[in-house]
């Protein structure tokens, strides 16, 4: 969605029907959307995961040390 957004055409809305709703379909985009801008935001701010892949929450300095100097979500996008 995020990086081929015209890859998503009447087929792939036909397979959500399969399972989903009109709103649950809606409310799915939403929140898909909402997550796109907010990581592309943090990314902007050199912002890092709150959590470690142990689930422990941790602090901007320990969250850099474990994930680098950019965090796997922020350099898929170039950041």
């Amino acid at each position: 969605m995020a990086t081929d957004p015209d890859a998503i055409d009447a087929a792939f809305y036909a397979e959500l029907r399969e399972h989903y709703d009109e709103e649950e379909i809606v409310e799915l985009g939403a929140f898909i959307g909402f997550n796109i801008g907010y990581h592309t935001f943090f990314g902007t701010l050199k912002f890092y995961p709150m959590f470690a892949p142990d689930g422990r929450l941790v602090s901007q300095e320990e969250s850099e040390h474990l994930y680098g100097a950019a965090p796997a979500s922020l350099a898929a996008v170039g950041a």
